[in-house]
């Protein structure tokens, strides 16, 4: 029987309490209970730098935060090699250690997730602008990752967040569940018979359904999904109660049916898009070939550009006048009980 595990739980207390000192960083406050660990709001001494810390029990069953740690140092180093604040799109990365039963992941604070940002808007949907934009910047993200050779595996929009002081830039955090894919020689790892479910119900590809080993294509389907969810304001099997049901419908569906907006049909990045995560779905070779990242994003240049706008000048819809104020890390500090409760299965989990 499939089961599923969660390390935290509503009412679990802080793991620690408000002037914590870890090194030369002090807690202030949590932000946020996740699955798996805690998220704290922290300050360095003598500095001030805006600060987030991540916690994790050296006891939990399931370790994450190395791992975490090992993708987000990976990316700075390539991508970030002065250690400035603000470097687009990973984090800064500040450091990680062990004191006591704890483990400590610090890094550069950010503002209010791509799933708070659309719950604040009044139809709960982007504008189809804003969602292209959301849409290349996701890929532009998820190239660069796997660029360096490392899968992200949980793409959702509570894992993207924008800038902290400047809102025309977009971040991808959360690097639990990420996988290097890549052997030491250079090659990629061989495809593994089969492998345990990892990421959130509502955007993994079918493939993660079905216990298929992942690959740089099943973060390119989660992202695919999200942009449809952004313009369209939901996707059809957001209320459906089992992982069977959600996988049938996933393979059933027409997405290219859906109301887009005031438009008539998807935009046609995402229907060249769509053509090419089946293609992967039909061929196992696909699994060592890179998806087609420049074909995507210069789809999504010209469909910003038919709607006479460019990525430098788009209104997103977080910085116009009359879009509601929003707040860093708004999570409620709770854990659901299954599935089904949390933003309709918007939750990270893993099954055995």
């Amino acid at each position: 029987m499939t089961g599923l595990h969660m390390e935290h739980k509503t009412g679990d207390p802080p793991l620690a309490p408000p002037g914590t000192q870890f090194n030369q960083f002090i807690i202030n406050k949590m932000l946020a209970l996740g699955g798996f660990g805690q998220v704290y709001e922290a300050t360095r001494i003598g500095s001030d730098d805006q600060i987030i810390i991540k916690l994790e029990s050296t006891k939990a069953k399931i370790q994450l935060l190395y791992n975490e740690t090992s993708c987000l140092r990976t990316l700075n180093q390539v991508y970030n090699p002065y250690k400035e604040c603000g470097a687009e799109p990973f984090l800064k990365y500040y450091g990680y250690g062990v004191i006591g039963d704890l483990r400590f992941l610090v890094m550069e604070k950010c503002g209010a997730n791509l799933r708070d940002l659309k719950a604040a808007t009044s139809l709960n949907r982007f504008s189809v602008l804003t969602s292209l934009w959301i849409f290349y910047k996701m890929i532009i993200s998820l190239e660069k990752m796997h660029n360096v050779g490392w899968l992200h595996r949980d793409v959702k929009p509570a894992n993207f967040c924008i800038g902290l002081n400047n809102h025309k830039m977009l971040y991808t955090l959360d690097f639990g569940m990420s996988r290097c894919y890549v052997a030491e020689d250079g090659s990629l790892k061989p495809r593994k018979i089969s492998a345990p479910f990892h990421g959130t119900l509502r955007y993994v590809s079918i493939n993660i359904h079905r216990r298929q080993d992942a690959s740089r294509w099943d973060d390119i389907w989660s992202a695919y999904y999200i942009a449809i969810e952004n313009i369209v304001g939901f996707l059809p099997w957001r209320r459906l109660g089992s992982v069977d049901a959600v996988m049938k419908t996933k393979s059933s569906a027409d997405l290219q049916s859906l109301r887009y907006g005031r438009e008539s049909g998807p935009p046609r990045s995402l229907e060249i898009a769509h053509n090419y995560l089946m293609s992967s779905l039909e061929n196992e070779s696909y699994f060592y070939t890179p998806p087609p990242y420049n074909l995507i994003l210069q789809e999504i240049n010209n469909d910003i550009h038919q709607r006479n706008s460019n990525l430098s000048t788009i209104p997103l819809d977080w910085t116009v006048p009359q879009y509601p104020p929003t707040f860093q890390y708004q999570q409620k500090v709770t854990a659901p009980s299954n599935l089904n409760h949390h933003h309709g299965g918007d939750r990270s989990v893993r099954f055995y």
